[in-house]
């Protein structure tokens, strides 16, 4: 599969993540916002490497669905090949976290 391809997949996982947050009564505008705005793999990028841990990522964790985080998604086998090992290690970092 081609590197193109994978980042077309993690994008529509990353879309049934943010509908599935939906049904669960959170809405994630920002993460909406900024994927349209910059694509999924430079959001997930961003958002694992930086300092804060974004609203979502808690909300979810509250829901018990971590499995919906970008950074959990990001840490899918299937999409590991997207990231270099200090975002990865970035996102098991987070999870650890909550």
């Amino acid at each position: 599969m081609t590197n193109a391809a994978l980042e077309s997949e993690f994008a529509a996982r990353l879309q049934d993540g943010i509908r599935q947050a939906y049904d669960l009564g959170y809405p994630p505008t920002r993460i909406e916002q900024m994927l349209k705005e910059s694509g999924a793999r430079t959001v997930a990028k961003r958002l694992v490497t930086s300092g804060d841990i974004h609203k979502g990522f808690q909300e979810m964790a509250k829901l018990g669905r971590k499995d919906l985080t970008i950074e959990s998604i990001m840490l899918e086998e299937k999409f590991r090949p997207l990231f270099e090992e200090r975002e990865l290690d970035a996102a098991k970092f987070r999870l650890a976290q909550v």
